[in-house]
C-alpha cells in the first residue's frame, strides 16, 4: 500500500474510532440527580476503575452489595472528578450529595 492510500485509510478510521469510543463511553455514563440530599444508585463499574465527578462537594462512597465492603473517595470539589479502582464484575451502591456523574458503569433498574 502506497503512503497517499495509507493516510487516506487512517484519515477515515482516526475519526470513526473517536466516534466510537465517544458513543461508548456516553452508553456507559451515569448521572445521579433529583430532589434528595445524598444521591444513591447501584452500578457496576464496565472496567476495573470508575470516574466520579460531581457539583458539590462531598465524599463518595461505594457499598460492595455482597459483602458490605465500603470503598471512599475521601472528598471530591465541584467540577472536579476522582478515579477509584473497584473490582469489575460487582455490584456497588454509591452514595455521595450533589449531582454526581460516574462512568463507565453499568446502572441495575429495578
Amino acid at each position: 500500500m502506497d503512503k497517499k492510500r495509507l493516510k487516506r485509510a487512517l484519515g477515515g478510521a482516526i475519526p470513526l474510532a473517536i466516534l466510537i469510543i465517544d458513543s461508548y463511553v456516553k452508553m456507559h455514563t451515569v448521572t445521579l440527580s433529583g430532589n434528595e440530599r445524598v444521591k444513591s444508585e447501584e452500578i457496576q463499574p464496565v472496567s476495573g476503575s470508575v470516574k466520579v465527578t460531581g457539583t458539590a462537594d462531598t465524599d463518595v462512597v461505594f457499598t460492595d452489595t455482597e459483602s458490605g465492603e465500603t470503598y471512599v473517595i475521601g472528598y471530591i470539589t465541584s467540577g472536579a472528578g476522582e478515579t477509584i479502582k473497584l473490582e469489575r464484575g460487582k455490584w456497588y451502591r454509591v452514595e455521595g450529595d450533589g449531582e454526581l456523574t460516574v462512568r463507565p458503569v453499568n446502572v441495575r433498574i429495578e
